[in-house]
C-alpha cells in the first residue's frame, strides 16, 4: 500500500474512533445528570472504564503479535 493511503486510513479510523468516544462520553454524562452522583464517583468510574479499555486493547495487540510470530497472519 502507498504511504499516503495508509496515513489516510489511520486518520479516518482515528477520527471515527474519536467521534464515537465523544458521543459515548456525552451520552454517559447525560444519563448521569439524572442519577446525581458525586463527582468523585463519576471520576472513579471513568478511570475504571478507561483502565479496562486499555487492558483489553493490550490483550488484543498481544494476541495479534503472537499470531504474526507463529506465521498465521499475513500483512
Amino acid at each position: 500500500m502507498r504511504r499516503t493511503l495508509v496515513i489516510g486510513l489511520i486518520l479516518w479510523r482515528g477520527g471515527l474512533l474519536h467521534a464515537g468516544a465523544t458521543l459515548l462520553f456525552e451520552a454517559v454524562r447525560w444519563v448521569l445528570r439524572f442519577i446525581d452522583l458525586p463527582a468523585q464517583i463519576e471520576i472513579g468510574l471513568g478511570c475504571l472504564l478507561a483502565g479496562m479499555a486499555l487492558v483489553l486493547l493490550s490483550v488484543i495487540l498481544e494476541r495479534i503479535q503472537d499470531y504474526r510470530a507463529e506465521g498465521r497472519l499475513r500483512e
